[in-house]
Formats: structure tokens, sequence, C-alpha cells
């Protein structure tokens, strides 16, 4: 598998876990997936309030984030 099948695999996955994690809709899961795409999902996450998402969708989107900031921050710890 080429890494650019492996990424697009790993994007869908991401995207389908944030989908059932917050409960997105298939529009919103759909745009998520391709910002992924486009962007990576690093800087999904640092430019999510420029992505024009619904309000809804951004502050469960940015609680998920502050959580991914909170585990970074205690390995980096150890």
């Amino acid at each position: 598998m080429d890494l650019e099948k492996l990424m697009d695999t790993e994007y869908q996955k991401c995207t389908g876990l944030l989908a059932e994690l917050i409960g997105l809709d298939a529009d919103t899961e759909e745009k998520i997936y391709r910002y992924f795409q486009s962007m990576g999902i690093t800087n999904f996450f640092l430019h999510l309030e420029l992505l024009g998402l619904s309000q809804e969708s951004s502050e469960k989107l940015t609680s998920i984030k502050s959580i991914i900031e909170m585990f970074d921050e205690e390995r980096g710890q150890a």
C-alpha cells in the first residue's frame, strides 16, 4: 500500500471516530475528511477556528483538541 492510500485510510478512520464520538452529521463528517486530506490532522486542529464549521461542532472539536494537548504535555513530561 502506498503512503497516500495509507494516509487516506487513516483520515477516514479518524473522521469516523470523531463522528461517533461527538455526533457529527454526514455533511460535517465529509467536510472534516476533506480538511484532513488537504491540510492534515495537525493543521486541522491548529486552525480549527478558521474552518467555518458550526459553532456546536467547533466547540466539541476544541474540547477534543484540549484533550489531545493535555496528553501530549503529559507524554512530554514522562
